[in-house]
């Protein structure tokens, strides 16, 4: 049966799951605002890093961040959601609207049955970020990376000293694309002998990972202390294996798989899903101690909050560590219990 609570103004008559969820959208958008920016701040910083050995632009710095996206999304969300329950819950109640709700004969088990099917749909989100889309963003995270490291080692810029090509250093004159001008490449060997070239023209190109520096019409000298040799060519090439292999993509079956095979990266899975899993088990919990009628109880919602959010994030490293299905198994369990236990102790029998 749906309830209606019937408001004397303009709305006329509202339900009872558009009233709740209005009032947790506001709460949950709140919490998870502020705590996605610090997110965003820490991805950025983190990114900021990578400019060390790389060059991206604005457009390519944006793309790393949407990699970032889905895993800053998976764990700011269960958080969220735990402090909008408590924050929605315990302030209907410390306003007396909840209890109206309870004398026009509307139950508590009620009103968190309409927030499991958010918390339900919670969790099936985050099972789909970390299943399906992390994998899939950090993989383009990795081949990007990849991609943007072998074109730095290709990126040799004009009238500057110190450049390397494998174990050449190189000087150019001007660059046009990967055409050079007037290019100058030095190396010393093991045993104690130079090698100089020099170039009119060169051009670079990469063919499957391979590098190779064509030089057009040049000449090349080979000098030690005891002995100099000069040869003149009209065209020489240098190669250098960048070891840049093209990343190879998994599909979603093929990630897992890798993980599902090994005992210490099995965790990992176990890891994700139990985190996924948190709007959904903890629910009850939360919702016992944010249920409360202010005349007569005092409140320890967010003490237990705090408490409950820490032991579940205990457990799921417990379970990354130890890949166990039993551990997993009863911790989901129990907190399930513990939870249904608590809210009916607590508040159903009540109200």
């Amino acid at each position: 049966m749906d309830y209606v609570w019937l408001i004397e103004d303009k709305v006329g008559k509202i339900s009872l799951s558009k009233y709740i969820s209005e009032n947790f959208t506001k709460a949950f958008l709140t919490i998870f605002m502020p705590l996605f920016f610090i997110g965003s701040l820490v991805s950025i910083v983190q990114l900021s890093s990578l400019t060390k050995f790389i060059q991206v632009d604005f457009f390519e710095m944006s793309r790393l961040f949407g990699y970032n996206l889905p895993a800053m999304l998976f764990y700011t969300i269960p958080i969220s959601f735990l402090i909008a329950i408590t924050t929605t819950l315990l302030r209907l109640s410390t306003e007396n609207e909840l209890m109206a709700l309870f004398a026009l004969g509307i139950k508590s088990k009620d009103i968190v049955r309409r927030l499991l099917i958010s918390a339900i749909l919670f969790s099936i989100l985050l099972l789909l970020l970390s299943i399906i889309k992390m994998p899939q963003a950090e993989q383009q995270y990795k081949a990007f990376k990849t991609y943007k490291i072998t074109q730095a080692k290709l990126n040799i810029s004009p009238s500057q000293l110190g450049q390397k090509f494998g174990d050449f250093f190189v000087y150019l004159k001007s660059k046009k694309g990967n055409d050079m001008k007037d290019i100058v490449i030095y190396t010393k060997e093991k045993n104690s002998s130079n090698r100089l070239f020099i170039a009119k023209e060169a051009k670079v190109e990469n063919i499957d990972s391979t590098v190779s520096l064509t030089l057009n019409s040049g000449s090349g000298y080979t000098f030690s202390d005891k002995s100099l040799k000069m040869v003149e060519y009209e065209e020489m090439k240098i190669f250098q294996n960048i070891n840049g292999k093209a990343y190879t993509y998994k599909n979603i079956k093929e990630y897992w798989a890798k993980y599902a095979k090994n005992p210490k990266k099995k965790g990992k899975i176990l890891f994700f899903i139990f985190i996924s899993l948190i709007p959904s088990i903890a629910l009850y919990i939360v919702a016992s101690f944010s249920i409360i009628n202010p005349r007569y109880q005092k409140s320890y919602a967010y003490p237990v909050l705090g408490l409950t959010t820490l032991l579940l994030y205990v457990v799921a490293t417990l379970l990354q560590n130890s890949g166990s299905l039993i551990l997993f198994g009863i911790s989901t369990i129990l907190t399930v219990v513990i939870g249904i236990t608590l809210f009916y102790h607590r508040v159903s029998r009540y109200f």
